[in-house]
């Protein structure tokens, strides 16, 4: 699955032509709470769907449509990815998928102008958010680690401040690192990621009719 600032970047692209009568605000927390799970605090089957379609999203709550549009992206982007053997690219290093998706979220950071509304947005817990019988301090939390994640620092920051928030050791972070340093010199990795984004809003078009 991709990883936050690419669920946003990618979810930005398609808002307004497909979700325009949702909130906007409560859409895209909606779309980056499935992830909360990295606390440790909700199992994934409890946030992510099988099988789902933008026709499912129109009677859902703005918060609701967003966690169902997360899977969305992560079937869609998985399709993608595999078509386009792009796994046959990476070395074969330990935590590679993981720093791949990190990777993706730094070569897309720059397609949201400003990340501050972003920011803005996770002042404040929803009420839907509750519903999952997570701690109010863990969903919290999971605002302010995204707060963080999304501020205009360098990437390797970003990454190791995230990390260490959900747990990660440092011999961890510092693989992760390396990892991304060696897949920036990759062309065709970085193509790859860049014509996703360029290409998503035509992929959600002819793979899901509403």
């Amino acid at each position: 699955m991709p990883k936050r600032i690419t669920h946003i970047a990618l979810t930005e692209k398609i808002f307004n032509k497909y979700f325009s009568e949702k909130s906007k605000k409560e859409f895209f927390i909606g779309t980056i709470f499935p992830d909360i799970k990295h606390l440790w605090v909700i199992e994934r089957e409890k946030t992510h769907f099988e099988k789902i379609s933008l026709s499912d999203l129109k009677e859902s709550s703005s918060f609701v449509a967003g966690m169902k549009f997360h899977s969305i992206v992560d079937i869609v982007r998985e399709n993608y990815m595999v078509k386009n053997n792009i796994y046959a690219l990476y070395p074969d290093f330990k935590y590679i998928i993981k720093s791949s998706k990190i990777l993706e979220d730094e070569i897309l950071y720059k397609n949201i102008q400003d990340w501050s509304i972003y920011r803005k947005y996770l002042d404040d817990i929803l009420s839907d958010e509750k519903i999952f019988w997570i701690a109010e301090n863990d969903i919290k939390k999971w605002h302010f680690l995204l707060q963080q994640y999304f501020e205009e620092k360098s990437s390797e920051q970003r990454v190791r401040d995230f990390y260490l928030g959900i747990g990660f050791w440092e011999d961890i972070i510092f693989e992760i690192s390396k990892n991304i340093a060696t897949m920036r010199k990759n062309e065709e990795i970085i193509s790859i990621f860049k014509n996703f984004h360029k290409d998503f809003d035509l992929l959600i078009g002819e793979k899901f009719s509403l």
